[in-house]
């Protein structure tokens, strides 16, 4: 494996989906689908990359995004928000907060995908 993924969105559907594409991909996923989970995840395990879902309930992922800055053990941890928002505007604000980048869900497809692992995730590990 040449890195892992959390993958934190409250649709399972989709966050289960973007898993599989992950592991195809030779990487290592896991997927949690609340705020709450996230943050008792990354508590325990730090990933190379949070693919992280901006609109949830209770825990949104603003409120997981400041919390991963503020915490040493997560505060250089790259972070890709993923929303079904595109508003610009929006998304300038959101990569103010701490995200390293943000993508739109309606944009999803596997060579955007590849590329953005390829730019977040170590590759010295690779095994051939």
């Amino acid at each position: 494996m040449s890195g892992s993924v959390l993958i934190v969105d409250d649709d399972r559907g989709c966050g289960r989906s973007l898993a599989v594409l992950i592991r195809h991909l030779g990487h290592k996923a896991d997927y949690v689908d609340s705020g709450g989970q996230a943050l008792q995840y990354l508590h325990d395990r730090t990933p190379d990359l949070v693919i992280l879902d901006v609109m949830m309930p209770e825990i949104d992922g603003l409120e997981v995004l400041r919390r991963m800055r503020e915490d040493p053990k997560t505060a250089q941890v790259p972070v890709v928000m993923f929303s079904a928002m595109a508003d610009p505007t929006f998304r300038e604000s959101v990569c103010r907060r701490g995200a390293n980048d943000y993508w739109v869900k309606a944009t999803l497809d596997f060579d955007s995908l590849e590329s953005r692992l390829e730019r977040y995730l170590p590759t010295d590990q690779l095994q051939n």
